[in-house]
């Protein structure tokens, strides 16, 4: 079922999805035997379909191969099976056949008497596997399947009768077969789910559908294939990236001063337009420095600036004619004061005596200093006359101050003139007209000066015409000296262009240094790691296809767990109102109030199953949390059942329903399988292990359908090592029992069949009567002799008799079933056919002969009561 669950997932994909993502379902298809047992502890299954999908996967196909299209047609074409050929298989350790050529074929048997292995041996030739050899997880379906004892398995064949009548060999194919298998396990874990959590119970309609096996396929998918499965970043490269971080810094050191160099150019552009505009920076370099033919700019400059300037004299006409005019000027004011003063020579005089009295005052403070005569008889005060008198003569003293200043200014001049003089001697030592002026600084010198010479020249003219040619060389000087400044500010200037130069050109060699450091140190690494490089630069193209392979396993997993979450909405779409017939005929006897009015079944991975109640057909409620688990259990046959007939399904196969279903509704499911008109045109293998629904289906099918029918008996295992298959020899139909048991002669035993039939045919009459009388009919009534009796049959035949007379409702064959419970009954309790009855069931000694044709009458009244409730 797996398989071909997992083969319909694959034709949604035929014309969805990339060409990867179907490349990868094809995968596993191919590799399902290997794939199938492997789990997701430790990663087992993801980690073998890397394996896989690096292995093949270029030639693996992307084309989704499509499933038989004959499908429909087959199921059609088959209308009952006919026979199965079993063994070794199983339980069966020897080949065994199966007669099913009927409508009804029967099994029998205790727990492990083997009938699981016929019903999958069924399940193996009509679907082609067996679902619990997937569950359990056989890697090969034969060691689950072949018999335990002879270590052997032979597929089982089926045949069938197909629409024209004709036997025809019946191939495997889940997708026709699979809806025909009714399992009790599965209604079981279907009942048992309501004590799930909330989350499990969203799983109850695949564990119905038998889907478990697949959700757990498809949950044993871990979610990707990661690093841990399969290489996505490159091993080679990972390993060479974990390398080349060693390099990083040389990288980065390359880049980084590459980088530099740029920069540098365009500042030596920038440097060399400062320098001059248009000048490259080559240019500017070697104009500044110079190179072999030329001395450079700077080194001239400096060379110029080297050259010692002659000092200044400072001398010059202006300078020596105001020097001329100040000793001119200190002579003129000289001797005016010189005349001033000895016009006013008496008054020096008394000038020096008044001082002279001044002085003698302190000594003598009281008394003339000439005569000592006290100063208060004298009539002029000495002193005070001496102190007038000085203040008189102040002004002469004063005159002999600027005299004195006057003959220091004369004296500095004619010093300051002699040093021009021996300035210009030294300056000029070939010129001899002034070598005889050397000597001191005086007014005769100065006039000597001005004396003429033999040249007709006088020395100061000399002189004058020395300065003169001084004050030129001052001047010249003067210019060199500005010049010098000029350069000197060029050359600061062209020093710091020189220094920009320096820097640059330093950090331009640092670049380069380094950067030839890091291509030796990358182009060491290219060398040593040539191979790394190689087997990296392959691995691109294989990273590359695992990158592939893992999206297209993403995208698988996304699909197919989106598939499996929405199958439970396609197995029970368009089911809710085939359900609801079902589930009610189930439970048939229940109050309206009890019975359902509609199903909502779960469409959706978190959905609920609703139910709604006739009473209230508006409010939807809870199945799992208002019903019990045995009507639980009756909407899971339901829906198995309501599939069954939806996918016109030619027959149905269950196995065991007595474990799956609970006593109060077995008799209403054995009404709905073979009275009721849902299955009446199906075949039905019913495989079970109770003895009395055994036996109380073949009452209740009648005896025409029970002659019809196939019934095998499993006896228990004694310790052979095949299973004990028995064929009904006695009909379990007590009617037809009856009739064989008649025609062998045994009448007492026909007698006594005849009986239980008529009791079986009473509780059926009941039920025929309460299905068809109306409401004016009254209810049927009947004695029990005590509380744990059961009924009495006569008084129930006599009253259903009587209530089937009476009724005047239209209920089926009344008249028939009312003559033959009047031939049953007879005219009096204490008379044939009735004593018959009682004799047939009571071994008592001397009994007299049964009459043949009263037992017969008999046979036939029930034969006749049979055939009315059977139609």
């Amino acid at each position: 079922m797996i398989l071909s669950e997992y083969r319909r997932f694959l034709q949604t994909l035929a014309n969805a999805g990339s060409q990867d993502l179907r490349k990868m379902a094809n995968l596993v298809l191919a590799h399902w035997n290997v794939l199938l047992p492997l789990t997701t502890a430790q990663g087992h299954r993801v980690k073998k379909l890397a394996e896989l999908a690096q292995a093949n996967w270029e030639n693996v196909s992307a084309d989704i191969q499509p499933i038989a299209a004959q499908t429909a047609a087959i199921g059609n074409q088959i209308r009952q099976l006919k026979c199965l050929h079993v063994g070794p298989f199983r339980g069966f350790a020897k080949p065994e056949d199966f007669d099913l050529a009927s409508s009804l074929v029967l099994i029998y048997g205790p727990n492990g008497s083997g009938k699981s292995s016929f019903c999958e041996a069924l399940e193996y030739g009509l679907l082609g596997s067996v679902a619990d050899a997937e569950s359990k997880r056989f890697r090969e379906q034969s060691d689950y399947l072949k018999n335990a004892h002879t270590n052997t398995f032979t597929a089982p064949t089926v045949s069938a009768t197909d629409s024209q009548g004709q036997e025809v060999a019946v191939l495997s194919n889940e997708a026709v077969y699979r809806f025909c298998f009714v399992e009790k396990n599965r209604i079981d874990s279907f009942s048992r789910i309501a004590a799930q959590t909330p989350a499990k119970q969203t799983e109850l309609i695949s564990t119905l559908f038998g889907l478990d096996s697949f959700n757990e396929f498809v949950r044993n998918f871990s979610t990707e294939i990661d690093d841990r499965h399969i290489d996505l970043t490159g091993v080679k490269a990972t390993t060479l990236a974990k390398k080349r971080q060693s390099l990083a810094g040389f990288e980065q050191q390359r880049k980084s001063n590459t980088e530099e160099l740029g920069r540098l150019e365009v500042e030596e552009i920038a440097l060399a337009n400062q320098y001059r505009v248009g000048a490259s920076f080559v240019q500017t370099v070697i104009e500044l420095r110079g190179d072999d033919k030329n001395a450079g700019t700077i080194r001239t400059i400096e060379t110029e600036l080297q050259q010692p300037l002659e000092t200044k004299i400072g001398l010059s006409i202006a300078k020596l004619q105001a020097l001329q005019q100040s000793i001119r000027n200190d002579l003129a004011n000289i001797s005016a004061k010189q005349q001033t003063l000895a016009e006013a020579g008496q008054l020096v005089s008394f000038k020096h005596l008044y001082e002279a009295v001044s002085q003698v005052h302190p000594s003598s403070p009281a008394h003339c200093p000439a005569c000592k005569t006290p100063l208060q008889q004298v009539a002029v005060n000495p002193y005070t006359h001496a102190s007038d008198e000085l203040k008189k003569l102040q002004h002469l003293a004063q005159l002999q101050q600027e005299m004195q200043h006057l003959n220091n200014t004369l004296n500095q001049s004619l010093n300051s003139l002699a040093q021009v003089v021996i300035t210009c001697i030294t300056r000029f030592p070939s010129n001899s007209a002034l070598s005889a002026y050397q000597s001191s600084a005086n007014v005769i010198w100065w006039h000597s000066l001005h004396k003429t010479l033999n040249d007709n020249f006088t020395p100061w003219q000399h002189l004058e015409s020395q300065v003169k040619h001084l004050e030129e060389a001052d001047k010249a000087i003067e210019q060199s000296t500005q010049q010098r400044a000029i350069k000197q500010q060029q050359l600061t200037k062209l020093r710091e262009f020189d220094k920009n130069i320096t820097q640059l050109q330093t950090r331009r060699i640092t670049a380069n240094t380094a950067i030839t450091a890091a291509n030796q140190a990358i182009a060491n690494f290219e060398t040593e790691n040539a191979q790394l490089i190689a087997d990296a630069a392959a691995e691109i193209s294989v990273v590359k296809r695992n990158r592939t392979i893992a999206h297209a396993y993403a995208s698988f997993i996304t699909q197919l767990s989106g598939y499996k979450n929405n199958l439970p909405a396609q197995l029970v779409a368009d089911l809710g109102d085939k359900v609801v017939e079902l589930y009610n005929a189930f439970n048939r006897d229940d109050l309206p109030s009890e019975k359902l009015s509609s199903v909502h079944l779960p469409l959706s991975q978190n959905g609920r199953l609703k139910i709604s109640f006739q009473a209230e057909p508006t409010h939807f409620f809870d199945a799992l949390h208002v019903l019990s688990e045995g009507h639980i259990r009756c909407i899971g046959l339901a829906i198995l059942l309501a599939k069954n007939t939806k996918e016109n399904c030619p027959f149905l196969i269950f196995d065991d329903p007595v474990n799956a279903i609970d006593d109060e509704h077995r008799r209403a499911i054995r009404e709905t399988l073979f009275v009721d008109n849902f299955f009446k045109d199906k075949q039905i293998i019913l495989a079970i292990h109770g003895e009395e629904f055994f036996n109380r289906t073949h009452q209740l099918i009648g005896k025409k359908a029970a002659n019809e029918s196939e019934s095998y008996i499993f006896g228990a295992n004694h310790g052979q090592h095949h299973i004990q298959v028995h064929s009904l020899k006695r009909p379990r139909n007590y009617v037809l029992a009856a009739r064989e048991l008649y025609d062998a002669g045994e009448y007492r035993d026909s007698l006594m069949s005849a009986r239980r039939g008529l009791e079986n045919l009473c509780e059926k009459a009941w039920y025929h009567y309460g299905k068809h009388s109306d409401k004016s009919d009254s209810p049927i009534s009947v004695s029990r002799r005590a509380p744990n009796q059961p009924w009495d049959l006569r008084s129930l035949a006599d009253n259903l008799k009587a209530k089937f007379k009476s009724s005047k409702a239209a209920i089926p064959n009344k008249d028939q079933i009312v003559g033959s419970l009047s031939k049953v009954l007879g005219a009096d309790a204490n008379q044939p056919p009735w004593t018959y009855f009682n004799k047939g069931t009571h071994d008592e000694t001397d009994l007299p002969e049964f009459d043949m044709q009263t037992v017969n009458e008999i046979v036939i009244a029930i034969e006749q009561l049979d055939a009315a409730l059977a139609s």
